[in-house]
């Protein structure tokens, strides 16, 4: 019986050569990944450092263009407008936020969780002193005509050193509201490298060339607008009038990643935000009805004639307050009667005059009559009317 031949197959491995090659290829191989890895996850890094960076300038900026835009809305005549401002703090008022949805006062922006006490005239009992300066505020309250609060607020921000780092040239942007708690808008920021202030203003200049603005030197500041009074030098009523001529606020910052070395990135920014509501006279407020004229009265001149002679005073809203009433309109119904009739008289508002008079015929002597007086503003709404019983002499 025959065997099958013995076929043996090649069975001999990878000798120590191959295998150190192998191993040099893949460590080769590996180095390279790895080092291709490491260049994109420091690249991806420091992508995240400018990208936070410019977040960070972005969100600072955006805020204080935001609330810097608004100075002197809604702010009444007597209440200034740039209340301080210096290198490093800003403080002016604006009706910026409001809470209340019943009462609408116009204010720039609506914030239902914004403190009401944030949302009206800073007052006199809670004054303190504008952060990083010495100058307190206010010295007063401020109203509307109809006695009531007035609706702006005190916006203030300012620069103050940063005692979390090591750098004694590193600061924080506060944002405060009246009396209320500082709140943090941006850190990590270094004075610009162009040596320029943080705050600077643009100021109205009248040259025979024609208007001009020009940077208000460091001498002249701080701005502080105060009220005038008998007595004053000619140099202090220039001071304090001074701030009213400001047209522009320039921000110069230079903002980082909050590192230090070769890790640190940072941006300037040179940016001017207008104030086209400061230093003009302010535009009349159409919002609420305005308020009711605060008298009337009537003299019967001819008994028997009919003919009445009637007296009201002006609406606080006229000259004052919302300054917006356009006229008067007097009314005329019996006392036992429903409804007014069709409007009798219309009177046009005088600016500055206190009073007004005007006759009224054609009345039935002996007839009880109601009249009233009202005023309307250019929305048109109408106050409340001031009644008046009248019963003409036979």
């Amino acid at each position: 019986m025959r065997t099958a031949p013995d076929v043996r197959h090649n069975e001999r491995g990878f000798t120590l050569v191959e295998l150190l090659i192998a191993m040099t290829l893949t460590v080769a191989v590996m180095g390279v990944a790895f080092s291709l890895f490491r260049s994109q996850s420091h690249f991806f890094g420091t992508d995240q450092q400018r990208y936070d960076e410019m977040q960070n300038a972005r969100a600072a900026l955006e805020g204080a263009q935001r609330v810097i835009r608004t100075m002197g809305a809604g702010v009444p005549n007597s209440q200034p407008v740039l209340v301080y401002a210096d290198n490093n703090a800003l403080a002016f008022n604006t009706d910026y936020v409001e809470q209340d949805t019943v009462d609408t006062r116009w204010a720039a922006y609506f914030n239902a969780e914004t403190p009401v006490a944030e949302t009206f005239a800073w007052d006199v009992a809670s004054a303190t002193v504008i952060p990083t300066t010495a100058y307190t505020y206010p010295t007063q309250n401020y109203t509307l005509g109809s006695g009531d609060p007035s609706p702006a607020e005190t916006q203030m921000l300012y620069f103050s050193p940063d005692s979390s780092t090591a750098r004694s040239d590193d600061y924080i942007l506060w944002q405060r509201v009246n009396a209320g708690t500082p709140v943090l808008v941006a850190r990590n920021i270094l004075p610009h490298p162009n040596g320029k202030p943080f705050f600077q203003y643009l100021q109205r200049r009248t040259l025979a060339s024609g208007d001009t603005l020009i940077i208000e030197p460091t001498a002249n500041l701080p701005l502080e607008r105060r009220v005038l009074i008998a007595g004053l030098s000619s140099t202090d009523s220039a001071n304090y009038v001074r701030p009213d001529s400001v047209r522009a606020v320039q921000i110069n910052i230079r903002f980082t990643n909050g590192e230090s070395g070769s890790l640190e990135r940072f941006r300037d920014v040179q940016t001017t935000i207008q104030t086209p509501n400061n230093g003009i006279p302010q535009p009349t407020v159409c919002g609420r009805p305005p308020l009711a004229p605060a008298s009337f009265t009537v003299v019967d001149t001819i008994p028997g004639s009919g003919r009445l002679w009637f007296t009201w005073a002006r609406s606080v809203d006229q000259d004052a307050g919302e300054q917006d009433v356009l006229q008067y309109i007097l009314y005329r119904k019996l006392q036992a009667g429903a409804t007014w009739a069709t409007p009798l008289i219309v009177v046009r508002r005088i600016s500055g005059q206190t009073s007004y008079s005007t006759e009224i015929a054609g009345n039935t002597p002996g007839t009880a009559y109601t009249f009233g007086v009202s005023a309307q503003d250019c929305t048109p709404s109408e106050s409340t009317i001031t009644t008046l019983n009248v019963t003409p002499s036979p």
